[in-house]
């Protein structure tokens, strides 16, 4: 999270009903991390804006040591209960100012699903001094909307639900345009400033704004980060995990909940009477990847 104010979660929901990632993403990183530098050391890797600490429990068996960092005392104290593990220590820290960290001390700060709360500039510095020279930032993740192989005509429904004007989108807090833009800020950021051999990865390619000719990016074929293979009841479960609902059903306490209702319309308009019919959805992905300035 960043120095503003934490979006709400219930952190037990939270850690209960969010995606997992692929077990092959932190492969994909540290074949990123290795490819120009096989010297390249893992002794520390830190995970941002860890939450739950979802993605630093994934990073444990890699590196030596983990460290994971919010400004949500609640999702940290989850995050300890989750899973014991001598490899990771998680530490109450904004993004921007890890000043509990040496210069050059760090050699992997992944950033999972949270790179869009930031301070852009702050953060990019901040990282900046605390990377080895061989080091590597990864941000990376998804807006929530999905692509329904079988059932398009759900496409909209479910991105009307997350940012259309008569649903959730007023009720974001300020940096939810960044992730839905696939990350094109932090690209520009880091191309204007130095930063070596920049990877940013998007998939399907159905990204708002996508393919950029200023900042292209690179249209995978497959699935780097999303594991989470869902039926009507797990999306929906996902969907009253999303921050801004709480402010919405404040807002309108007299209407239905919004998740709950989107995904009746989602299921009428694919015929469907089910919960627990098996969908397959491709989830929209943004992965970047470089190392520091020289």
């Amino acid at each position: 999270m960043a120095t503003s104010t934490p979006p709400i979660y219930e952190a037990d929901k939270y850690q209960a009903n969010r995606p997992r990632y692929r077990s092959s993403l932190v492969d994909t990183i540290l074949g990123y991390h290795k490819r120009d530098n096989p010297e390249a050391t893992t002794d520390l890797v830190v995970d941002v804006a860890t939450g739950t600490g979802i993605f630093a429990r994934q990073l444990a068996p890699y590196f030596k040591k983990v460290i994971g960092t919010d400004i949500s005392n609640t999702m940290l104290e989850s995050a300890r209960k989750a899973e014991q593990n001598q490899r990771i220590e998680y530490i109450y820290a904004p993004s921007e100012d890890l000043a509990f960290l040496k210069d050059h001390s760090v050699d992997v700060i992944t950033a999972a699903t949270g790179a869009h709360w930031f301070e852009v500039d702050k953060f990019v510095a901040e990282a900046k001094r605390v990377l080895k020279p061989s080091g590597t930032l990864v941000i990376f993740g998804y807006p929530g909307f999905a692509h329904f192989v079988d059932y398009p005509q759900c496409d909209q429904l479910i991105k009307n639900f997350g940012i259309g004007d008569s649903r959730l989108g007023p009720f974001w807090a300020r940096g939810r345009e960044v992730l839905v833009n696939g990350y094109r800020v932090y690209h520009r950021h880091l191309s204007c400033n130095g930063w070596v051999g920049i990877q940013r990865n998007i998939y399907p390619d159905t990204i708002e704004g996508e393919p950029s000719a200023e900042l292209a990016p690179v249209l995978a074929s497959e699935p780097n980060i999303m594991d989470f293979e869902v039926t009507w009841q797990t999306l929906q479960d996902f969907l009253l995990t999303w921050s801004p609902l709480a402010l919405y059903q404040k807002q309108y306490p007299e209407r239905e909940n919004a998740a709950v209702e989107v995904v009746r319309e989602m299921m009428a308009a694919a015929g469907s009477i089910d919960m627990n019919e098996k969908l397959r959805l491709q989830w929209e992905e943004i992965l970047l990847m470089c190392h520091p300035p020289h």
